[in-house]
């Protein structure tokens, strides 16, 4: 019974201490009426006064108006008997004073903080109505401040004074692919190429250089052996974001995308807004990369000549969505199927007209010389940029000019907001060239479109119409005519319309682009995507997914035209029965293919199989069998495919994504970051904790990174408390950071791995702590508390461990663990001397 009372009564102590902290009138307990057979030795004057802390050192996270800001940190709580004033919290809870920047306050509001501790906390007394509470169940810290004193925030953006810059950190990104395939012929072929990012980051700057490199062999057959290699690094640029400009400051080699002049490539410095940084946030337009794969496909975008994208694909239609908005002009886009056939289209990444907010600047400075090839120099020196002007609410004036010694040109614009009826925009761009063997000068007419209808859920995201005339010229075709001696091709006209329509189940999107030109062929691109979803409750089967894709692309005055029909019947667990039937015709020769597959989603693990039968464009009844697999795995995201024909050829191919990330704290191998933000997780000294909504868990060194964080924004990271081994104990189970484009963020999120196990504390004088004593490690996280006859459940325990035991504000004796613990013991004993 006295066992039972007592296990009762550390309850009640732990429900007390569970009180967020706030100072009122002290309360005297009455230790008689504890039934505790040594109720003399009973240390509860910590809880005398409601919602007592101990004074100490913890391991906190600071929220201020229930965002977090910054890393857990130590929290120093101080006797009450020391402060000047046992009224003021705020001289009692040491908020260190590295965190004043993060609280977002205005000018005015700093100015009233104070400093005490040897200026190392701060006292936000001054601040009225700011309150403060601990909250050690969670770990936190809590500040109410009133938004008198905040600078302007709201909940999609995080004021600038709390974004980080992140740590001192090195990396490489990599994307890496080999094919090979055997054909019947006696020939061979092997492909083999790696793209990425490499850099490494100091203080507010981030060095980047991208590179690639490529390998292809042929051989036997009727084939001489042909072999060529290739390796370069495209450019290598500097780049830091600029808080007070909202804008980034980029050094080197680098590409100049603009929404007025064609992007051309350059070597010198560039100034432009960011509007990432704004807190009303303005979403850039990338266009969907839509097409079909006929076998296991590899899909190469292209930009300048520089590979901005390249991903693997399994046979069947596709649509990829994840092209960066920052990326402008014409794409270039090839689709290499696995017998080593390849198709290419381009697309335009068109924006939106071109609107800005009023009394808002938006602009974009550039100043150095042209270069082609990606290091060569034309010599030419150019300035120049773009600026937009938000002149109210409808109306919005912008323009820009480029000038070099041999080359200007000039535009203006001026864009509309038609409320109701969409936005428009119009401008004119006038160039002047001296050409090695004459002088051109032309203009440039362009009309932009976009438009919501919401009460037929149908969207133009864009409609465009340039027309050019023959002497106009652009800053790369008057460099290169210059360089070469050789006349460029020349636009004339450009149509292009980009539409969506929403239905409850079913949506269909329109493409169409055609462009004319004055000294080549036109060519044209259109094409239609439908999906819906329904079921057949007569068989039970739901989410049925039907998509019925066409395109046709017409260059050199040949049409490349793909029909396919794509049934998705949910199977199993998981799994889906594929039917996919296509018709391919180029060059006035037609192709049926018909097929059936299986594919499935697992924890991360993608896979599909097929089989098929092609007939049509001399070929007779061809069967074909794949398969495809990829997973996303903490070390990297891989994917395989295996491909067979008879009579014709077989082929296996291979990719794998991933990084490599170095800073003071360890080598991360890591899911694909593509050179971009990214977040360092480290769990001191503890492997295989897993990361909420990440296919990833700590390396061996416990260390953990989250490839492509969100850039000015808030994103959280989390442990997965519901994977975590049996031993393991998150003290920190989530965070929040806000990080500058580019950086390598880093957050320590405490794990205690150890026994959980009942013990029995014992002081050298054969007596015990008092009760309500606290059991702390060597980084003051509390595992547990004393309870009746030194009891205690203690948690994060192992062999060789020291331990202490903290009671009246002091360390009173130390636990030094046994070389071998039992954690079937029922009750380990804790000598404490």
């Amino acid at each position: 019974m006295d066992m039972l009372i007592s296990k009762n009564m550390a309850k009640i102590v732990l429900l007390l201490t569970m009180t967020p902290c706030f100072y009122a009138y002290s309360v005297e307990f009455n230790t008689d009426i504890l039934d505790a057979s040594d109720a003399a030795n009973i240390d509860i004057s910590q809880f005398n006064s409601s919602g007592y802390i101990m004074p100490g050192d913890y391991h906190l996270s600071i929220f201020s108006n229930g965002e977090r800001i910054g890393p857990s940190q130590k929290i120093s709580v101080f006797p009450v008997e020391k402060t000047a004033s046992s009224e003021n919290i705020f001289n009692t809870v040491c908020i260190p004073k590295n965190n004043l920047e993060l609280l977002g306050l205005t000018e005015q509001a700093e100015k009233k903080v104070k400093v005490y501790h040897d200026d190392q906390c701060l006292d936000l007394s001054a601040l009225t109505g700011t309150n403060l509470t601990l909250d050690l169940p969670s770990l936190a810290l809590k500040l109410t401040v009133p938004q008198t004193w905040l600078q302007y925030s709201d909940p999609s953006w995080v004021p600038p004074s709390r974004w980080e810059e992140g740590i001192v950190g090195a990396f490489v990104d990599y994307t890496l692919s080999l094919s090979g395939a055997k054909y019947n012929s006696g020939s061979k072929s092997v492909y083999a190429s790696m793209n990425g990012t490499s850099g490494f980051n100091m203080g507010v700057w981030r060095f980047r250089s991208d590179y690639s490199m490529s390998y292809q062999k042929e051989s036997g057959g009727n084939n001489d052996n042909q072999e060529s290699h290739n390796f370069d690094f495209n450019r290598f640029y500097a780049y830091r974001s600029i808080k007070a400009l909202a804008a980034t400051l980029t050094m080197g080699e680098n590409y100049f995308y603009s929404q007025l002049f064609d992007a051309w490539q350059y070597t010198g410095i560039t100034l432009e807004s960011d509007d990432r940084m704004l807190p009303p946030k303005l979403v850039g337009y990338a266009p969907d990369i839509v097409g079909v794969a006929k076998t296991n496909a590899t899909i190469i975008v292209k930009s300048q000549d520089r590979i901005v994208l390249e991903t693997t694909v399994p046979p069947g239609p596709f649509r990829i969505q994840t092209l960066d908005s920052s990326i402008q002009g014409q794409l270039d886009v090839t689709i290499r199927e696995d017998n080593g056939e390849e198709r290419k289209f381009t697309i335009s990444t068109a924006t939106l007209p071109y609107l800005t907010r009023p009394g808002q600047v938006r602009y974009k400075l550039v100043g150095g010389k042209t270069r082609y090839d990606d290091h060569k120099l034309t010599g030419d020196t150019v300035i120049g940029g773009e600026v937009s002007y938000g002149v109210s609410n409808a109306w919005s004036v912008y323009g820009g000019s480029q000038l070099a010694q041999n080359y200007q040109s000039i535009a203006l614009g001026i864009g509309r907001d038609l409320s109701m009826f969409g936005a428009l925009s119009f401008d004119i761009n006038q160039s002047f060239a001296k050409l090695s063997d004459s002088d051109k000068q032309g203009r440039s007419y362009r009309v932009n479109y976009s438009k919501s209808f919401d009460e037929v859920k149908t969207n133009i995201t864009f409609a465009g119409y340039r027309f050019t005339d023959e002497d106009y010229r652009t800053i790369s075709q008057t460099m290169e005519e210059r360089r070469t001696g050789q006349d460029a091709y020349s636009p004339k006209e450009s149509y292009q319309v980009y539409l969506n329509k929403y239905f409850d189940d079913f949506s269909l999107s329109f493409n169409y682009q055609h462009n004319t030109f004055w000294n080549s062929r036109s060519q044209t691109q259109y094409g239609v995507y439908a999906n819906t979803r329904f079921s057949l409750s007569k068989i039970k089967i739901r989410d049925i997914n039907l998509t019925l894709s066409a395109f046709r692309s017409q260059r050199e005055g040949i049409n490349d035209d793909t029909l396919n029909l794509y049934v998705s019947v949910p199977f199993d667990q998981g799994g889906n029965l594929t039917f996919s039937e296509q018709y391919t015709k180029t060059d006035e020769k037609g192709r049926y293919n018909h097929s059936v597959g299986y594919s499935g989603y697992d924890e991360g693990l993608s896979y599909s199989m097929n089989a098929g039968l092609t007939h049509g464009q001399a070929i007779d009844n061809e069967s074909s069998f794949s398969g495809y697999v990829s997973k996303d795995m903490s070390l990297a995201n891989a994917a395989a495919s295996a491909s067979y024909v008879p009579g014709q050829y077989k082929s296996l191919s291979g990719s794998i994504s991933g990084g490599l990330t170095g800073t003071s704290h360890g080598l991360v191998l890591h899911q694909p970051a593509y050179g971009d933000t990214r977040l360092l997780i480290e769990t001191p000294g503890i492997s295989g904790v897993p990361i909420e909504g990440e296919s990833m868990k700590t390396n061996a060194f416990g260390l953990a990174i989250i490839p492509s964080v969100t850039s000015f924004r808030s994103s959280s990271a989390a442990i997965d408390v519901s994977a975590l081994p049996e031993n393991y104990d998150a003290i920190d189970t989530m965070t929040d950071v806000t990080l500058t484009r580019g950086a390598v963020g880093y957050r320590q999120m405490k794990v205690i791995k150890g026994y959980k196990l009942f013990a029995t504390v014992k002081m050298s004088d054969g007596k015990h702590p008092p009760f309500g004593a606290s059991i702390r490690n060597k980084d003051n996280v509390e595992l547990g508390i004393v309870g009746d006859e030194g009891v205690a459940w203690v948690v994060g325990v192992a062999e060789n461990d020291e331990l202490g035991v903290f009671w009246g504000n002091e360390k009173r004796c130390t636990i030094s663990l046994p070389e071998t613990i039992d954690p079937k013991t029922q009750m380990l004993l804790m000598p404490c001397k």
